[in-house]
């Protein structure tokens, strides 16, 4: 599973359709649709269905925007630490 996977899944969640999220995230429908396919090959399951014209979650769907969402800010305060150690110059990393 890949990062930017779980990125395009939220944006298709916030935006509410593929092309809405892909419009968002500067990449072609069909390249969002592509990277949907492999998040939802690497989980198992359909993450949406279709309704009408649009996409709805799925209980696997629902059940994974929450995960995905703290695990994307897990990395990013990851990333934001640290940053903050290599500005102050920590050299011994003891934990």
């Amino acid at each position: 599973m890949d990062l930017d996977h779980l990125r395009l899944f939220l944006h298709v969640v916030d935006a509410g359709s593929v092309s809405a999220a892909a419009r968002v995230a500067h990449l072609s429908q069909p390249a969002v649709s592509r990277n949907l396919a492999l998040l939802q090959e690497a989980v198992g399951a359909d993450l949406f269905e279709r309704q009408g014209r649009g996409l709805v979650l799925t209980p696997a769907g629902r059940a994974l925007v929450p995960r995905a969402r703290a695990l994307l800010d897990q990395v990013q305060a990851a990333v934001q630490t640290a940053r903050r150690a290599a500005e102050r110059g920590y050299a011994d990393l003891r934990m």
